[in-house]
């Protein structure tokens, strides 16, 4: 029987990139459940124009509540997720076709390419031939399961950043990396509506960090978060709260040796990048770095 796919996209004022998107995915998908959080320019019309489904939606600070309402309208086997500022090239498009016919899995991964114009930690040089993405010098990679079942009862978690990965991994069943790319343009949009939304975010995860103070996740965004404002005495706090959690959470110790570095703190950043190292054993990224600071003193 040949599976079918329901696409599922929370929205808000995205009349600029949605079309780019829905004309991206609208070959391989069998119905568009759009959820609207409070448009008020032609994002609705634009999704109306694809015969999308569309949902009004009151924003709740809660991004796992909005992409769990355009959940529950999808009536097709497999559900893409994507967001209005993505897109996916027609190569991928059959890859996610074939993968969905395997039966093995509950979920694909893709790999998210944000693009930057500017480099910033994690960033890789973009070497992309694809048309919409080639302009721009460099892109962070991350995995993401945006492709599953219907029907399992999975679900979104977290008010920000949020994931579908522990919902299918506490049912006992597995996901697995699918070779498509999510082209994703949202740290390139205007200014103003980049610092617009890095406010919301910034509220939602100390909202959710209130909610769930031991949690190394949510200690670590917040690092993350006070660390982009370029505090670095908050940024020290929490990614230290994260790490005393969960010393194994991400690179943590790294995070905070190149705190110490951006403080011209060597000696601080090379007690941090061994902490590192003994407790990534299998990432050679925190020797690298220990390296080039021994390097910069001469020993």
């Amino acid at each position: 029987m040949i599976q079918t796919i329901s696409l599922c996209m929370i929205t808000k004022n995205e009349e600029k990139y949605l079309e780019q998107c829905l004309n991206s995915v609208k070959d391989i998908v069998d119905e568009i459940i759009i959820v609207d959080t409070g448009s008020t320019d032609k994002t609705k019309e634009i999704a109306k124009k694809f015969n999308a489904k569309v949902y009004d939606f009151k924003w709740s600070d809660d991004f796992s509540a909005a992409r769990n309402e355009s959940l529950k309208h999808a009536t097709k086997d497999w559900i893409l997720v994507i967001d209005a500022d993505e897109v996916i090239e027609e190569q991928d498009l059959k890859k996610i076709k074939n993968s969905i016919e395997e039966g093995d899995f509950a979920g694909f991964s893709l790999e998210q390419h944000s693009y930057l114009n500017k480099f910033f930690e994690g960033a890789v040089k973009n070497d992309s031939n694809f048309g919409l993405a080639k302009d721009y010098q460099f892109y962070i990679p991350h995995f993401l399961v945006r492709l599953f079942r219907n029907k399992l009862g999975f679900y979104f978690r977290h008010k920000v950043h949020e994931l579908i990965e522990d919902s299918i991994r506490e049912k006992g069943l597995k996901y697995k990396k699918l070779d498509a790319v999510l082209h994703h343009f949202g740290s390139v949009k205007d200014e103003k509506v980049i610092s617009g939304k890095a406010e919301d975010y910034s509220k939602m995860i100390m909202e959710q960090l209130q909610e769930e103070p031991e949690s190394a996740r949510y200690n670590y965004q917040a690092a993350r978060m006070f660390l982009g404002k370029n505090d670095f005495s908050n940024a020290l706090k929490y990614f230290e709260k994260a790490a005393k959690i969960n010393p194994n959470y991400k690179l943590v110790f790294s995070e905070i040796a190149k705190i110490y570095l951006q403080m011209n703190d060597k000696n601080r950043a090379i007690e941090y990048f061994k902490k590192s190292m003994r407790q990534n054993h299998d990432n050679p990224s925190p020797a690298n770095n220990l390296a080039v600071v021994y390097m910069s003193i001469g020993r």
